[in-house]
């Protein structure tokens, strides 16, 4: 555990005390500790560069297999058919993290991705 650092609270307190019918007071000082400890943040990656041009591209469909989702992407494509038809699409399916093997794979596969997880 350790101390709160940019966290930090430090208190200065003087109680009262009441013995015997009379009051006094006695200065205490209390210590709050941060009992996750420090937490680096995640790193950060920034986003990849748009592509200017879809038509002639390659262009990835991820999702995560939810119910419906096929629904969307199947309407996601026609749409891309339409505006794009010199484009293709591939579908891939798999879990949320995709992982680095997975996302390797599809970099070397199609020229952008669009990625698909929600409910």
């Amino acid at each position: 555990m350790n101390r709160l650092g940019r966290f930090g609270l430090g208190l200065a307190l003087t109680p009262l005390l009441f013995s015997g019918g009379s009051v006094w007071a006695q200065n205490t000082t209390l210590e709050v500790m941060n009992p996750r400890g420090e937490i680096p943040p995640p790193a950060f990656n920034p986003p990849s560069e748009r592509v200017g041009d879809l038509d002639g591209k390659k262009i990835g469909i991820y999702w995560i297999g939810k119910a419906g989702g096929d629904n969307f992407w199947d309407g996601v494509e026609e749409v891309l058919n339409e505006r794009h038809p010199g484009a293709t699409t591939v579908r891939y399916e798999g879990p949320f993290d995709l992982g680095d093997a997975e996302a390797a794979k599809l970099a070397r596969e199609v020229d952008t991705v669009l990625y698909g997880v929600g409910d």
